[in-house]
């Protein structure tokens, strides 16, 4: 008989993906690092798949590790939005939330949809754009929550957070050990990309740009042509064309993206609607005790 997957070891597991290391994870579960480390051999044992890779530097996911995020995702959200429906009381109000879009199109859209099926009286109006552009909106009052780079961003974050990004290619992707290495770039004033080719030049691999774009989906849709190599947040990732790249393919560790979470403070019933937005995307990010 087939046994349901237990929320806690999943818990467990999507916090350790989300933050690269088990020992940021136990801070964030409030739990030693440990008992982490026990619930994700218990997982791994329970599936019969590894989904860790572990090195000195700290963990990535595996292939199947990839596969299991979004449905872990998804059981935990269930659960969370069964008391979110059951609590909701009396929140209303309009929110304005801007965002990055390298997260625009990964799971809190997803997860925003659930937030709104859990509070119907709150109206979320969405914008999605730069980090400098986004600080110029908070400051002059014309959002509410912002989540976007803290280094861009002219305002003091309520929370801050580290994700790993992951070096990708396309499934049949294999890099010729003479030859540059093609680089799909992301324009304008991402912070990544620099990090990106700091981390190549620290490695001695030589690399040349082959494409420039300020676009996230035109970016991924060049990695999946075969033009090159990427970094990406593991919920940009599309398992279906592309592959995790990593020491085996002579790449050295992705660099990772720094987010800060900022909020505008409201007097009266707008803000508790601005405030129940702010518990929700901690709990969806899993920043500070669950």
């Amino acid at each position: 008989m087939t046994r349901d997957l237990d929320s806690s070891l999943l818990r467990a597991f999507v916090t350790v993906a989300e933050t690269g290391a088990v020992g940021v994870a136990a801070v964030s579960l409030a739990r030693t690092q440990a008992a982490v480390s026990m619930q994700l051999r218990r997982l791994e044992e329970e599936l019969g798949q590894r989904l860790f890779d572990r090195s000195p530097r700290g963990v990535q996911l595996t292939e199947a590790g990839h596969v299991l995020l979004p449905y872990a995702h998804t059981i935990l959200g269930a659960g969370a939005d069964a008391r979110r429906a059951l609590n909701a009381g009396q929140v209303a109000g309009t929110v304005r939330l801007g965002m990055l879009e390298d997260i625009a199109v990964g799971r809190l859209p997803r997860a925003l949809r659930r937030f709104s099926t859990a509070y119907p009286q709150v109206a979320l109006e969405i914008v999605v754009d730069s980090s400098e552009a986004l600080s110029n909106r908070l400051g002059e009052g014309g959002l509410d929550v912002v989540v976007g780079d803290p280094a861009l961003i002219d305002a003091t974050p309520l929370l801050t957070w580290t994700q790993p990004l992951f070096w990708v290619g396309a499934r049949g992707f294999s890099r010729e050990a003479d030859a540059l290495l093609p680089v799909v770039a992301f324009g304008g004033a991402c912070l990544w990309q620099q990090l990106v080719l700091t981390t190549l030049r620290r490695a001695g691999i030589a690399w040349r740009i082959v494409c420039t774009s300020t676009s996230l989906p035109a970016v991924q849709s060049a990695v999946e042509a075969g033009l090159g190599v990427s970094v990406l947040l593991d919920g940009n990732i599309r398992p279906e064309s592309m592959r995790v790249l990593g020491q085996a393919d002579g790449l050295p560790a992705a660099p990772t993206a720094d987010f800060g979470l900022f909020m505008r403070q409201l007097p009266g019933t707008h803000a508790a609607a601005i405030q129940t937005l702010h518990t929700f995307l901690c709990e969806e990010l899993h920043l500070g005790p669950q």
